[in-house]
């Protein structure tokens, strides 16, 4: 349960190793206390390899592998942030991605939706004048969808579906080269 737990969801909590690191380090201790003053020394028993455990390790190796490939790619700002370095920010084109590659990214990947769109029963309590001393119209939003005054409002853009192609090319990419190096 611990190896699964620890490798499935290492890219989620990279902490986790280590805690069962120590874990491990403190459950051997306790368990050598209670064999060397508790306990009656167990009879040895001979085994050919561990089974059955083995293709379940493996099963996990490989779940763990599709795991974190999904979560790197769909909860990182790392795919998205390349996207735009390389095919709509400053530097698009020239093959080379920099320091200055990035401006405007975080315009880019904010969309933009009219709070009269809302429907009747979403509606904001108050129009946030109080807070901004006017109306607010607008508000901004992480999607990549088109703005509401374009001929399809609200529809994905082009970014979006370059985003996601990349999302999953590296989920691929990640899992081939990863049970490659596994494999050899």
């Amino acid at each position: 349960l611990q190896f699964g737990f620890t490798t499935i969801f290492v890219a989620a909590f990279p902490l986790a190793p280590l805690l069962a690191l120590i874990n491990n380090i403190i459950e051997i201790r306790l368990d050598a206390y209670k064999f060397v003053t508790q306990w009656r020394r167990p009879l040895p028993s001979q085994a050919k390899d561990i089974g059955i455990w083995y293709g379940i390790l493996e099963g996990i190796g490989i779940l763990s592998v599709i795991t974190n490939a999904f979560v790197i790619a769909v909860t990182s700002d790392f795919i998205p942030r390349l996207v735009y370095a390389y095919k709509y920010g400053p530097c698009a084109g020239q093959g080379r991605a920099g320091e200055g590659c990035m401006m405007g990214y975080v315009n880019a990947s904010l969309s933009i939706f009219r709070v009269s769109d809302f429907e009747k029963r979403s509606q904001p309590r108050t129009n946030g004048s109080e807070l901004f001393e006017e109306a607010v119209k607008y508000c901004r939003y992480r999607d990549y969808r088109e703005p509401p005054d374009s001929t399809e409002p609200y529809t994905y853009t082009l970014q979006f579906w370059h985003v996601l192609a990349a999302r999953l090319a590296f989920i691929i990419v990640f899992e081939v080269c990863f049970l490659c190096c596994c494999s050899l």
